[in-house]
């Protein structure tokens, strides 16, 4: 695959999965690849993660991996305004972003 920027999202919830499409209809440079998949194993190994969690979204971006709130705020930065403006959030306390995503995480599969 020729794109650098990934986002790693569970497949089984309908929310993770819309949100995935719609984030690369948004900006074409993102690839979406299905958390269980073997690529998304290849991906994160070669970037030194041995352990996949499947409550979190995993953002790649070159060698970088980031998970939860901050790959969510990542996401949001490579999206055109207004979406882009969510980015500003990472500059919250990431115990309290990460909190967040956890709770949001727990009930994801009700949307």
């Amino acid at each position: 695959m020729s794109k650098n920027i990934f986002i790693l999202y569970d497949e089984k919830c309908r929310f993770c999965t819309r949100f995935a499409h719609w984030a690369t209809e948004k900006n074409s440079s993102l690839a979406i690849v299905p958390i269980r998949s073997k690529e998304a194993k290849q991906l994160l190994k070669k970037r030194g993660v041995h352990f996949i969690d499947l409550q979190t979204v995993y953002f790649i971006k070159e060698e970088k991996v980031n998970t939860r709130s901050l790959a969510i705020f990542n996401i949001a930065y490579h999206l055109p305004f207004p979406y882009r403006l969510l980015s500003v959030f990472k500059f919250l306390p990431r115990s309290f972003t990460d909190y967040c995503y956890k709770i949001f995480a727990k009930y994801r599969t009700k949307f």
